[in-house]
């Protein structure tokens, strides 16, 4: 474009730019690996795109404006996320393609768009149909108008119209990455602005047309494109309509991108949208379950179901005496599942693929969305669309389960491949491995393991030798635990039930995998730690006369989670080192006693085969869990996180903004279902897999939240569907194909069976009290040993009698975990006696400067 026709918008960066809501009805790619484009539906339109990652968001909206004349008045104008009722429908039962029917407030125009990607090619493509319900299409006007926020970030981007070979386009670029904007019958306008400022709503609000600026630089911009309707009149079925396809091409600069827009528009749109529709069909050739059904996408008889039909559960799962079950999380009792329950699974199945990325194959994001994106700018670069180790492997282990093992050991390798030099993972990371958020977590070291077992039992890890991998994990929290930095909510350091029960059941399968390399030294300790943590569980995190009132017959329950430190709380429940800092609270009102918090996390216990589904210790808990964390909605009942839960939208309902109201999340009423099929009513776990359906929403996304507070219509929220979190929440959909899986197999899919023949049925007993800086335990089993474990060669100077005699035990080296240790002579001491011990760094010569005492007891 020549200088003179520049006409460059002023006014610039914009506004301060922020994502969209992150309430999705739809997320979809092709299959094929040929298209790196991941797209995402809300409000009837296009939001977030992601290019070339499924890290890497792109855009913050793609929709229409449309304006109408009206007898002679100023164009009135609708902007289709905001003045239609949308209707979601898939192109075909489980594939991640939509046709979105939206009809104007006013009954004035009706938009028919059918949204996929190009297989062969990096480009979105929307085929739209626009019909005029009142008057005639020579009435309105249709603009398409696109918000870029290229690489994750709103500011910075640069805008312009142009051609590419002759065809007017509009483009838009930020560092490597172009898009180029291209309809199927040209524009009659093209314009550039500065979002808040002049972009094409507020020219079309102020104006009635466009300015056509031809270009933004350096700010929040946003490209708007007239198309031309009377370009593309058809008929169909009797009706005046006007058809084109708006093609958003990717590259590396704006000539690839434009020529790869062009080149799908040259495509016969029904074409591309069959090939789209067949590979994703190839997929589920090799999904597991009956052949795929119709039925809508949230079928309002599985609604009702769930909402008369649970009351019964309910009261069957606060009985106080046991349940009949069995308990045993392998007996098998399979159970039909009807066809609307299914559909999810189908469609959940290929969400979980969607998540994906094409090039760092194995990596899965954890959702494609922002939670409460509206309200989120530039400083929040990664939303949910990073790798987080556990919801990576909870997804790839979903995946495994619904018969699609080639993609969980992709996942495995991958995992191999980001692991760090100690053997741990971060807490989350972008795809290439670089973390984000840097704090640890237990359970996301533990989970690869448990990964690698469950590819090893359904005989799916061909040529991966895991080994290496799982040596370096289970060294890492041998070295670290039990004590995590953070829990699996990413809140608080302690004792977690949950994480324990990851840890315990990683570090039983990593001495299997250690047996099978000849390895039994390293067995022998992972072996010894596991059981000896095992043992504690109930020690550390079962606690009674917490003065949490109501429940008689309850003699105690397992909290949520226990200070790291239980040495420097005493026995007087009211001193403040018993107070756990609750995140995500005002300042000064998140401190509560560990004693009185309680979470769902305890039925990991069952699920990891720790726990019988009928130990007292257990029931006691659920009953705690049901009074405290369940709250009914008008499409059942849904579980908090714990009680004190700060994660979620303020009681006004306005977006959580480092606090507010934690809510219930339909990934607890999975977790809920499989403690439920454990102990043996899998008649109870059905029923909530229909109430997971229920609260999936019209495109059949589950998310992470649910609203179960009054109805506030003006913010969308309301009883029993989804709120401002993450929507959908890959974990949530892992969760409910597992779910599937576990009722048509009749047994808890993710169960270990190794850890649950040691405690549960062998009830296996440890050797050993093991010390460690991290976990400085005072009580000492009558009969066991006391082990000393350090990360660096340390002699353990000790006594039994008040330092009357003294004993110096020299460390073991413990090699491919990192460890020594040093086992002291104690099984023969009686109740009520005591160790007391120091530590003598050899290689540094000093002297650790603190005693320790670990007291006997019974």
């Amino acid at each position: 474009m020549s200088a003179a026709a520049r006409h460059p918008a002023p006014g610039g960066p914009g506004i301060e730019p922020h994502w969209t809501s992150s309430a999705k009805s739809g997320v979809g790619t092709a299959f094929d690996g040929r298209s790196l484009v991941w797209f995402t539906v809300s409000h009837g339109i296009v939001d977030e795109v992601y290019y070339p990652r499924v890290d890497q968001a792109n855009t913050r909206d793609f929709g229409l404006l449309i304006t109408e004349n009206r007898d002679g008045q100023p164009p009135h104008l609708s902007e289709e996320k905001r003045d239609t009722r949308s209707e979601v429908h898939l192109l075909a039962p489980g594939v991640p393609g939509y046709r979105l029917v939206n009809t104007g407030v006013d009954g004035r125009y009706e938009i028919d768009k059918t949204i996929i990607t190009d297989p062969e090619r990096d480009v979105l493509l929307q085929r739209v149909r626009f019909r005029a319900l009142a008057g005639s299409l020579r009435d309105y006007r249709v603009y398409a108008l696109l918000a870029p926020h290229i690489g994750n970030q709103g500011y910075g981007n640069d805008a312009w119209a142009d051609a590419y070979k002759g065809d007017p386009m509009l483009f838009a670029c930020r560092g490597p990455i172009a898009m180029a904007l291209a309809s199927s019958v040209g524009w009659c306008a093209r314009s550039c602005g500065y979002v808040g400022v002049n972009d094409g709503w507020h020219q079309l609000h102020e104006q009635g047309q466009l300015d056509e600026f031809t270009e933004a630089r350096d700010g929040n911009v946003a490209l708007t494109g007239e198309v031309d309707l009377m370009a593309c009149v058809r008929t169909i079925d009797g009706t005046e309509v006007a058809e084109f396809v708006l093609a958003l091409g990717f590259g590396s600069g704006p000539a690839e991108a434009a020529q790869r827009a062009r080149m799908s528009l040259a495509s016969h749109f029904d074409r591309v949208q069959d090939s789209y529709v067949a590979q994703w069909r190839s997929f589920h050739q090799r999904t597991l379950g009956p052949r795929l059904g119709g039925g809508s996408l949230v079928p309002e008889a599985v609604r009702a179901d769930a909402e008369r039909e649970f009351p019964a559960l309910a009261e069957k799962s606060l009985r106080s005496e046991r349940a009949s079950g069995s308990g045993d999380p392998r007996d098998r009792t399979p159970i039909e599942i009807p066809t609307p329950l299914f559909d999810l699974f189908w469609q959940s199945a290929a969400l979980l693929a969607v998540h994906g990325d094409k090039r760092s194959s194995g990596a899965l994001a954890a959702s494609l969305s922002i939670p409460w994106g509206q309200s989120r700018g530039d400083h929040e670069l990664g939303g949910y669309h990073l790798v987080w180790p556990r919801d990576l492997v909870e997804c790839a282990g979903g995946l495994l389960a619904a018969g699609h093992p080639r993609i969980a050991r992709r996942t495995l390798r991958y995992l191999i491949s980001t692991q760090e030099a100690d053997g741990s993972w971060p807490q989350n990371m972008w795809l290439d491995g670089t973390a984000y958020w840097r704090g640890k977590q237990l359970d996301e070291v533990a989970f690869p393991i448990l990964l690698a077992e469950l590819l090893h039992r359904e005989g799916a890890l061909e040529d991966v030798d895991p080994w290496p991998m799982i040596r370096k994990a289970a060294g890492f929290i041998i070295r670290q635990g039990p004590v995590t930095e953070q829990d699996r909510w990413e809140e608080d350091a302690g004792y977690s039930t949950f994480t324990l029960a990851v840890e315990v059941a990683a570090l039983v399968v990593a001495a299997q995998y250690a047996d099978r390399a000849g390895d039994r030294e390293t067995a022998q300790v992972l072996r010894d730690t596991a059981d000896a943590w095992n043992e504690n569980i109930e020690r550390w995190t079962y606690v009674r006369d917490a003065g949490i009132a109501g429940f008689p017959g309850v003699d105690g329950y397992y909290t949520r989670i226990a200070p790291p430190d239980l040495a420097a709380i005493a026995d007087d429940v009211d001193t403040p080192a018993d107070l756990v800092v609750v995140r995500n609270r005002p300042v000064g009102a998140g401190e509560t006693m560990y004693q009185r918090m309680v979470s769902p996390d305890a039925l990991a216990l069952v699920r990891f085969g720790l726990r019988d589904a009928n130990d007292e210790r257990i029931v006691n808990t659920v009953r705690v869990i049901d009074a405290l964390l369940c709250r009914r909605t008008r499409t059942g009942p849904v579980w908090h996180r714990y009680n004190g839960d700060g994660y979620g939208e303020h009681e006004d309902g306005a977006p959580f903004d480092g606090t507010g109201v934690g809510r219930g999340w339909p990934l607890l009423v999975g977790e809920r279902a499989h403690y439920e099929l454990a102990r043996g009513h899998p008649d109870a776990a059905l029923q909530l897999l229909g109430v997971m359906r229920a609260q999936a929403s019209d495109g059949g996304m589950l998310p992470e939240q649910i609203w179960d507070a009054a109805d506030i219509p003006a913010l969308e929220l309301i009883n029993g569907r989804p709120t401002g979190g993450a929507m959908p929440l890959a974990w949530a959909h892992a969760e409910y194909v597992k779910l599937v899986r576990s009722l048509l197999d009749g047994v808890v899919f993710d169960v270990s069976d190794a850890t649950y023949e040691r405690y549960v049925r062998q009830k296996v007993v440890g050797l050993y009290t093991i010390w460690s800086p991290g976990c400085k335990s005072r009580v000492l089993v009558r009969g066991r040993v006391l082990r000393v474990q350090t990360e660096v060669p340390v002699t353990v100077h000790w006594s039994i009698d008040g330092w009357r005699t003294k004993h110096d035990t020299a460390p073991q080296a413990v090699s491919r975990l990192g460890v020594w240790i040093a086992d002291l002579d104690t099984e023969h001491l009686a109740s009520g006696a005591a160790v007391d011990f120091t530590l003598y760094y050899s290689d540094e010569q000093r002297w650790e400067g603190s005693d320790y005492r670990v007291v006997v007891e019974e």
